[in-house]
């Protein structure tokens, strides 16, 4: 059965103490890990924050996008939080979207190769090679000893983002474990297969996989739906996503919202995610409709299954709404 954790959306309407607040809350529920997204934010940044307002739950990036950052910055900040939180710490890692990317004035190159060079990079100043990796580096000195970056006291696990499985079996090979972002459930498989054979290609056993699913409870189960159709319209129609969607044995319907997407069509958009699709992605609807769905997520095989709770109820805030959700599908 799999490990149960939160993701927590950074770019919701929600202050960083509302995400202490929620981490900790998670904490007390009993889940082992509270990872956060990044876009519009600084998810680095905010996972130490949740660190230095807990105890025990695990943190992480879920994930950092690796080109708005060099490697050397992710891994001091990396060392820092996990020297602060004795080694609570996962560093995940990610390309973020290319049309995001590049309207940040950054070029995007090949996903499969720059996701592997950057853990290379990372994991290199992490171990204590940095100055061997940038051997151009000007020698720095304090009191006659020449230094090197920091390395953290407690190992700082790094995983990657997939979202298919030439990403997933690529990252597997040089991280400690993949995370999944909204890639339907009949889709899990493929990426475990995945990381199975970059085990096989290591000589080591599979990193493990950890997979997000949205949750919307609510006793109306219609307003649950159109809760998720709402916010599942944000990502579904995004190239990435679109094949995995695909992949998952739904070509139709991701047609119909690829060419939605293309056309700016957000009415048709949503009218082309039907209710078998939502339930794919999603938890929705009572509590109990909600655990028996999740029951079929922590089979998938994957180690920790991360709930990414949305707020449903009529004027409910994203923290209220986290809340409520994580406690009523509290795993203690």
């Amino acid at each position: 059965m799999a490990e149960l954790g939160i993701a927590l959306i950074t770019f919701a309407p929600a202050r960083t103490q509302d995400f202490v607040t929620l981490g900790r809350r998670a904490e007390e529920a009993g889940y082992a890990a509270c990872y956060t997204t990044e876009s519009l934010t600084d998810t680095l940044s905010i996972d130490l924050a949740i660190l230095l307002g807990t105890e025990r739950i695990r943190v992480g990036s879920f994930v950092a996008v690796s080109y708005l950052r060099h490697p050397v910055i992710a891994a001091q900040m990396a060392t820092t939080a996990s020297d602060l939180s004795g080694g609570r710490f996962v560093l995940g890692l990610g390309l973020g979207h290319k049309i995001r990317v590049e309207a940040l004035g950054v070029p995007v190159g090949r996903p499969s190769v720059d996701l592997p060079a950057y853990v290379r990079d990372v994991k290199e100043v992490l171990a204590g090679r940095g100055r061997q990796r940038y051997p151009g580096l000007p020698p720095q000195s304090y009191q006659g000893r020449l230094l090197d970056f920091r390395t953290p006291e407690h190992p700082v696990p790094v995983y990657t983002a997939a979202v298919g499985p030439t990403m997933a079996e690529e990252g597997a090979v040089v991280s400690d474990g993949v995370m999944v972002w909204l890639v339907p459930h009949a889709g899990i498989g493929e990426l475990l297969a995945a990381a199975g054979r970059a085990g096989e290609r290591t000589g080591r056993p599979a990193p493990p996989v950890e997979a997000s699913v949205h949750a919307f409870v609510s006793d109306d189960l219609g307003a649950a739906r159109e809760a998720a159709r709402s916010s599942l319209s944000y990502w579904v129609g995004l190239p990435a996503y679109n094949r995995a969607l695909a992949r998952a044995g739904h070509e139709e319907e991701a047609a119909r919202i690829a060419g939605a997407f293309r056309a700016g069509d957000t009415a048709a958009l949503r009218a082309a995610i039907s209710d078998e699709l939502i339930d794919e992605y999603c938890l929705a609807g009572p509590a109990a409709r909600c655990r028996d769905q999740l029951a079929r997520w922590q089979d998938t095989g994957a180690a920790t299954v991360l709930l990414v709770p949305h707020p449903v109820l009529p004027g409910e805030t994203y923290t209220a709404g986290v809340e409520r959700s994580l406690l009523s599908l509290s795993p203690s």
